[in-house]
């Protein structure tokens, strides 16, 4: 195996996730999912694998990037090419949703038109799964990466009654039908989004009926592993003892994979020397880099996007109290590491902005004692180097 960090993994390059997915699978005979995680954790990989190696004939999986759509009308005209080879063949007139185009007309896919007034978007969808399910006895398993995106460019581009629409009309959707799972992917929390639609009175639970579920960072063991192998594909100097070097690798990028591959992929491009530093040193070099080949300035620069400025403010006195500080905090001495930067800074305002940010997996309590710290050490320490 090579490294590729930041590349398009494989099914069969996805290390340590088999068990996961199983559980996943159990959880779809049943009701849809929103899987959560920070940003290069490997959901995107994981649900890779799902649609790829699929073994139950009881489900059909489509797997979408609507990341870059700004339009219910986009997202039905996907949904459309992506279920078209299952909708009934024969007398297409018989089916609600040609019956419905054949009075609209509008842009042409294929052999079939999509009307351009975007208030039939939500008819159309509707009357696509009905079709669909008329005829399709599986379960059908919509995986569609990065929707909390998809959902805030409808809100910025068409307003928030738009935005709060598709949310509803999907969600309705899973009610009807028994036989349709959705899964929802993204590197923002849809609670960000949701948040924004409340502000402008969104009441309503819109996930409410899904199990949310965290893709984790590998096991150690599944980590040493993946490094083991990329030690082996790269043919990297091991010093004697390859499986303390892929030990050291994993611990070193906290068993992220995205990261373990940064770090073997740097040790090769530094040949021999390369067992001159340590895997932390090598990950050092990583987070001071001043061209960031792993991108860590984007937990910065999400904070601006999605958080609004009040929370922005709070969430950056937080993150950089944890940074510098010796060991965990509790909420108090937390609360008077904020105030350092915002003085008058209300308890509750705190506490809710504190929820958020361990929502979106900046930080988390630890159970014994309910001090806040760092969800992330990797993240921490490149936190702790960026605001010194």
């Amino acid at each position: 195996m090579r490294a590729n960090p930041g590349g398009t993994i494989g099914p069969k390059d996805v290390i340590g996730r088999d068990e996961f997915i199983a559980q996943l699978w159990e959880i779809l005979k049943n009701q849809s999912l929103v899987l959560t995680s920070e940003r290069r954790i490997g959901k995107t990989c994981v649900i890779t694998k799902m649609r790829d190696e699929v073994t139950n004939p009881d489900f059909f999986c489509v797997l979408r990037d609507i990341e870059g759509l700004r339009s219910p009308q986009e997202f039905v005209e996907h949904a459309y090419e992506d279920i078209e080879s299952l909708l009934p063949r024969g007398d297409r007139a018989r089916l609600k949703a040609w019956q419905l185009l054949s009075k609209l007309g509008g842009t042409q896919i294929g052999d079939i038109k999509l009307p351009h007034l975007t208030q039939h978007w939500k008819n159309l969808l509707e009357a696509l799964l009905e079709d669909l399910f008329s005829a399709e006895r599986r379960v059908v398993v919509f995986f569609w990466d990065e929707l909390p995106l998809f959902i805030n460019n409808v809100r910025q581009d068409m307003g928030e009654p738009a935005a709060m629409e598709v949310l509803d009309v999907l969600r309705s959707l899973r009610q009807r039908h028994t036989r349709l799972r959705m899964v929802f992917t993204g590197s923002v929390g849809l609670h960000q989004v949701v948040k924004a639609l409340r502000a402008m009175h969104y009441a309503n639970a819109p996930t409410n009926d899904m199990r949310a579920v965290e893709v984790c960072p590998l096991h150690p063991k599944d980590g040493a592993r993946l490094a083991s192998l990329l030690i082996e594909g790269e043919g990297i100097e091991t010093g004697g003892d390859p499986a303390r070097l892929a030990r050291e690798i994993s611990e070193a990028a906290g068993n992220i994979p995205y990261y373990i591959h940064h770090v073997v992929a740097r040790m090769k491009l530094q040949g021999p020397s390369s067992m001159s530093q340590t895997p932390e040193e090598h990950m050092d070099c990583l987070i001071s880099d001043p061209n960031d080949p792993a991108d860590f300035r984007y937990y910065r620069t999400r904070l601006h996007a999605y958080y609004g400025e009040a929370d922005e403010a709070i969430a950056l006195a937080a993150l950089d109290a944890l940074a510098f500080a010796v060991e965990p905090l509790g909420f108090d001495d937390l609360l008077n590491g904020i105030r350092h930067q915002i003085p008058t800074l209300q308890q509750e305002m705190a506490r809710e902005t504190l929820q958020l940010m361990m929502k979106d997996h900046y930080i988390a309590r630890r159970r014994m004692d309910g001090k806040y710290e760092f969800r992330y050490q990797i993240v921490r320490r490149w936190w702790a180097f960026d605001r010194r």
